[in-house]
């Protein structure tokens, strides 16, 4: 993420990190034994945490691309991505569900990771990737982004 997006690739890396935090305690919560499965669940939150992330700062590119300003831009990339980042994760969250419901110890052991992974990382991509982006963005004021 850093090679490709640079200051904004830190940002999404520290959100992951959070998301994994938040996924062991979760698990930790309901107390979850983690297995091979439920580590394939994370590997694959951590994947769809990572398209996430990209398909907002695909959007800033975008609206950079059209002349907006830089705060104008990081609003409507956040903006323009939120309904993608539903999609994809409502629909991988209803997998999880059927999952749970029709499988059993393994199978449910991933459906369960997976699911707190979506819900994790849908979090970790709307709000925590943003408020770190809108808190440096404050901070910095920068006339143009690199993104």
């Amino acid at each position: 993420m850093f090679l490709s997006y640079g200051t904004f690739g830190i940002f999404a890396n520290i959100a992951l990190i959070i998301n994994v935090g938040l996924i062991f305690g979760l698990l930790s919560m309901v107390g979850a034994t983690l297995t091979l499965p439920g580590i394939a669940g994370i590997v694959l939150t951590i994947g769809m945490a990572v398209d996430a992330n990209v398909l907002v700062f695909e959007r800033i590119r975008e609206e950079l691309k059209s002349s907006k300003g830089p705060a104008r831009a990081i609003d409507l990339g956040y903006e323009k991505a939120l309904s993608a980042i539903i999609d994809a994760n409502f629909t991988t969250f209803i997998t999880a569900v059927i999952l749970f419901v029709m499988g059993s110890g393994p199978v449910r052991g991933f459906a369960i990771t997976l699911g707190f992974g979506i819900l994790t990382s849908v979090f970790t991509a709307i709000f925590v990737t943003r408020l770190i982006v809108v808190m440096w963005f404050e901070r910095k004021r920068p006339k143009t982004l690199e993104v």
